[in-house]
């Protein structure tokens, strides 16, 4: 199973992505990937700006704070 990312996927806000699309974080800085809970967040979070939400990012594996998420499904 692979990752089909949208490329040119631009919601602006977290609250306005589809609930079937698939959010992943990734560490800019490590490489490391993960599935992003979005039903985990502070419901202020929830209609935050994408941009917003990805500064607060920080790597679980190697403390970080350069993470962009991606958007898309899997195959």
């Amino acid at each position: 199973m692979r990752f089909l990312e949208v490329k040119d996927w631009t919601p602006g806000y977290l609250n306005v992505t589809p609930q079937h699309m698939t959010i992943l974080a990734r560490c800019e800085a490590c490489g490391s990937e993960r599935e992003f809970d979005r039903t985990g967040l502070p419901f202020s979070v929830r209609h935050a700006l994408i941009t917003d939400i990805e500064a607060r990012l920080r790597c679980s594996a190697c403390g970080a704070k350069a993470g962009r998420l991606r958007f898309g499904s899997y195959a």
